[in-house]
């Protein structure tokens, strides 16, 4: 019973999110469906069919707008579960250099190795071996640009944040192996993406991320990452193709900016961890590097 009660608390935010999403699907759908139908008539079976058709269109062209609703309605839920989460920790984090140039590191990270990847992807046309990738792209990308900046650029890091290198990585660590705790929050990161390009991606991207984490001390870091990394994606999509020879520059160049990003986190001292004995008694901080 523990072992399952466990498995829940890791699972649940995913589980909690997509039901999320769910239920605003089927109720937009339904109202779709009821708007286009007068409430004495009676459909044929082909006629509920091809409604059916129309309402699944509807939502594939606002899967954006979807998740945007979905996000906005559970980011509190998990920011209020995650701070009970935090309130366990037997200690406290207190930073011990300016909080700017750690977000700098962490945002030549994420525009590096995100443009990087992406221009590698376009470059080596590896879409053409993902049909889901391909078709969960042009979804995506032909819906508004403003609604791509506000939902794909900002809402979605936060809700993924919350979720993964939130509740689920901050749950995996009471259950002791380090390791194990990186690589399986990153598996589920990349399982919950779908495409086995995304899978790639976000499993990749998640140890970066989680890296960006530990490094400096601050949830915010992944939050920062998440979101330069999206909106790199956004900007790049929004570019005309490159020559063989820009893509082979613009691979390496930005490949070294993001190994730039990665070397500054590193080296980098950010914060010192206080044991809650001694915060509570005011005593000096102890230096903790993970």
């Amino acid at each position: 019973m523990n072992g399952l009660k466990r498995a829940w608390g890791i699972v649940s935010p995913m589980v909690i999110f997509l039901v999320i999403q769910h239920v605003i699907s089927f109720s937009v759908a339904f109202s779709f469906m009821n708007s286009k139908v007068d409430v004495a008539e009676i459909l044929s079976d082909k006629q509920l069919m091809e409604l059916q058709i129309d309402a699944a269109e509807m939502l594939s062209n606002h899967i954006v707008l979807m998740s945007g609703i979905a996000a906005l309605l559970s980011i509190p839920i998990f920011y209020r579960a995650l701070n009970k989460e935090w309130m366990k920790r037997p200690y406290r984090v207190l930073p011990i250099s300016g909080p700017f140039r750690r977000y700098i590191y962490v945002i030549l990270t994420a525009v590096g190795m995100t443009t990087a990847f992406n221009l590698a992807v376009n470059a080596f046309e590896l879409f053409r071996y993902d049909i889901d990738y391909a078709q969960l792209a042009r979804g995506i990308y032909s819906e508004p640009l403003y609604m791509q900046i506000v939902v794909i650029g900002f809402l979605m890091p936060i809700v993924e944040e919350l979720m993964f290198r939130g509740l689920i990585f901050e749950r995996l660590g009471q259950y002791g192996n380090e390791t194990a705790r990186v690589i399986l929050t990153s598996i589920l990161f990349g399982v919950y993406h779908g495409t086995i390009i995304q899978i790639a991606y976000a499993f990749v991207f998640s140890m970066l991320m989680i890296f960006a984490y530990k490094r400096t001390g601050t949830f915010w870091a992944p939050v920062l990452f998440h979101i330069a990394s999206n909106l790199s994606s956004l900007a790049l999509n929004q570019m005309n193709p490159l020559s063989s020879m820009g893509y082979s520059i613009g691979i390496v160049a930005f490949f070294l900016l993001g190994l730039f990003g990665l070397y500054g986190l590193k080296q980098g001292k950010f914060y010192k961890i206080i044991p809650l004995q001694r915060f509570s008694m005011g005593e000096a901080p102890v230096e903790y590097d993970e």
